[in-house]
């Protein structure tokens, strides 16, 4: 692959994506899973805090 820039170090050297998942569905696919992560996260957290709450009453 090489490194962009071999040629003194300037952006206009560099050509084509430096990610190299651009134009796929991988970075779709890995958005979603960390959302449906943090979603699962915030739910579990709310059971565990409103039964923690509710027996404190």
């Amino acid at each position: 692959m090489g490194f962009p820039f071999d040629n003194g170090g300037t952006w206009t050297d560099v050509s084509g994506p430096i990610f190299m998942g651009a134009g796929g569905s991988a970075p779709g696919i890995f958005a979603l899973i960390g959302i449906l992560i943090c979603i699962v996260a915030l739910a579990m957290g709310q059971k565990a805090e409103s039964s923690k709450y509710s027996k404190h009453k």
